[in-house]
């Protein structure tokens, strides 16, 4: 029975072809390129990202400041001197599935991102929860409804402010993604590319710069510039978990601080 439900080898054998999948002999298994990035040949055409995908340009989760390796406890216990950061889900690997997921550096400049908002989030929620704000009736409404119930109040009250903070942070956006790798790129911006297809070298284009800095924050020192790194992605990562703290206690509570 078994031996009618097997297909036969000839159905299962795949003619060589060049390129960088081939079959050696009838029964061996797939062998892949050394150098390849994906695990399968890339669909992308020439011109569309094909040219990026398998570059030599990625850079691993462990050479990122602010890789934690400190969180793979498995790893830690077992008394191993050099383990992965902590990545329970994978999710930095996707990429090596298909091209339609992002690299390692547009997930921590995502992160980044992320944890600027949730840092200026914290601020704003601290000053109107202290009863600071603008002088407009609609803002004082919004402070009394409390918060996350303030947007939606101002979304009723005066949809043009919404509609004004969304335009704003277009045009953030857009000026400072559409600026970035031009210097290093003969004017051509390479914000997407690279960051998706993984930061390159000379594309002038590095997860989280966006080129902003007035006060001169950011040290000449390399190693001073990644401590300041690592402070801003810490205090953001706080951050984020604060503002989920903070939304927990206001639907069990109706405050945003206890106290308050």
């Amino acid at each position: 029975m078994l031996a009618l439900l097997a297909p036969s080898a000839a159905y299962l054998t795949v003619p060589a072809r060049a390129g960088p999948i081939s079959m050696i002999q009838e029964g061996q298994s797939i062998q892949q390129d050394k150098g390849r990035y994906m695990y399968g040949e890339p669909f992308a055409p020439e011109g569309m990202g094909r040219e990026f995908i398998n570059a030599d340009v990625r850079r691993p989760l462990s050479e990122y400041v602010g890789a934690s390796e400190e969180l793979n406890l498995n790893a830690y216990f077992k008394g191993e001197t050099s383990f992965e950061p902590w990545d329970p889900w994978g999710l930095t690997k996707l990429s090596k599935v298909s091209a339609n997921n992002p690299d390692v550096a547009w997930l921590r400049e995502a992160e980044l991102k992320h944890g600027r908002i949730a840092m200026a989030a914290f601020a704003g929620i601290l000053i109107t929860s202290a009863g600071i704000h603008f002088d407009a009736p609609v803002f004082a409404d919004a402070t009394a409804a409390g918060w996350p119930n303030s947007l939606g109040v101002i979304q009723t009250g005066n949809p043009g402010i919404f509609f004004q903070m969304l335009a704003a942070a277009g045009v953030v956006e857009g000026v400072s993604n559409t600026g970035r790798g031009r210097s290093s790129n003969d004017g051509k911006s390479t914000w997407w590319d690279g960051l998706w297809f993984g930061a390159r070298e000379g594309s002038g284009i590095e997860p989280g710069d966006i080129g902003f800095d007035p006060l001169r924050l950011m040290p000449k020192d390399p190693k001073a510039a990644e401590l300041m790194k690592l402070k801003e992605l810490k205090n953001g990562r706080l951050a984020m978990m604060a503002i989920m703290g903070i939304f927990f206690e206001y639907i069990n509570t109706g405050k945003a601080f206890g106290s308050f």
